[in-house]
């Protein structure tokens, strides 16, 4: 009987204690409930660490918070792929894209809001944003690439330009290019260029193609610091890539008249054009490249050889964004 009345007496004791406890926190935070103190703390975990999730194939595996992925820290170099609208394609290309510039290279993909849930659903790809080897950023809600024109845009202000710092060179690459295994080059090899891309055939323009192009970053935002895009274009600036080599090659001359040389640091540094089909092709040929551009489009003849040299070709998209004038 004693021993009944004792639990009894700890049982009212501690229901006390309780009502106590919860009379406190509601007196010191009136607006405030124990589950919505909770849901806080958990959502200011959340976006903090890397919190799994289950897989859209229900496979056991998990998926990253793309949220807290979208700012991690990149260094000196970045490998970056803009692209609004999702493509089959673009997983396998992005994983192999990783795969050849290694494990130093941070690929970033600037996406819509619609189209992270479509690159979320890949296990292969999930492994990658989990390690942070590869990230997705969120592009500004305004921005729709419908034609050359609003890639030209785009490529031309420094939002994308200044999201990308603290990194100097950038490796633009679009769901229509490709890296090739095969290369005894690597892109690491042309960081001494400001701007390197597949030079763009005489009757088509001047300079190098953006669609797969490594630039400097520092370089861009000086050249957009004196130059705005809207008003300052000519004859041969139809597009952002042939107007950043003009600017370039403007700079250029300006150095050559104060007698400084293009390997000194600082120094605008353009490839020739032999130097620069060793990087990619697109409109002018080359046996062995390190990547292509378009192939699909521009060297149909040269599809066999590609097929032993480059089969990864068979990964770009035949899609591309139409220009909204003819000649390209």
């Amino acid at each position: 009987m004693e021993d009944r009345r004792r639990k009894s007496r700890n049982v009212i004791l501690s229901a006390f204690l309780i009502l106590i406890f919860i009379w406190t926190i509601k007196l010191r935070f009136p607006q405030s409930t124990i589950l919505s103190m909770y849901s806080q703390h958990a959502e200011s975990i959340a976006t903090s660490v890397p919190s799994p999730q289950p897989s859209a194939a229900g496979d056991g595996q998990s998926t990253p918070n793309l949220k807290t992925l979208s700012n991690s820290t990149i260094s000196t170099k970045a490998a970056v792929i803009v692209e609004t609208r999702f493509r089959t394609n673009l997983v396998p290309l992005i994983l192999h894209f990783s795969g050849v510039l290694g494990p130093s290279w941070p690929i970033l993909i600037y996406t819509s809001a619609e189209s992270i849930g479509q690159f979320s659903s890949s296990a292969a790809l999930g492994r990658y944003l989990r390690s942070g080897a590869i990230q997705i950023r969120l592009l500004p809600q305004t921005v729709l690439f419908t034609n050359s024109d609003s890639v030209n845009e785009f490529m031309t202000e420094k939002w994308l330009w200044e999201d990308l710092a603290p990194a100097e060179h950038i490796l633009i690459f679009q769901s229509d290019s490709m890296l090739c295994a095969n290369a005894a080059r690597s892109v690491d090899d042309y960081f001494a260029y400001d701007l390197v891309g597949a030079p763009i055939a005489k009757k088509l323009g001047t300079g190098y193609n953006g669609g797969l192009s490594l630039r400097k970053r520092t370089t861009i935002l000086n050249i957009l610091e004196r130059w705005d895009w809207k008003t300052t274009q000519k004859d041969g600036d139809r597009f952002e890539d042939q107007w950043y080599f003009n600017r370039m090659t403007t700079i250029q001359k300006e150095e050559e008249k104060e007698g400084i040389q293009p390997e000194e640091e600082g120094a605008i540094n353009l490839p020739s054009m032999e130097v620069a089909r060793t990087f990619s092709v697109e409109t002018i040929d080359y046996p062995h490249p390190l990547g292509v551009h378009q192939v699909h489009r521009w060297l149909k003849e040269q599809m066999l050889s590609l097929d032993e040299w480059c089969p990864e070709y068979k990964l770009c998209s035949k899609g591309y964004i139409k220009d909204t004038h003819e000649g390209r």
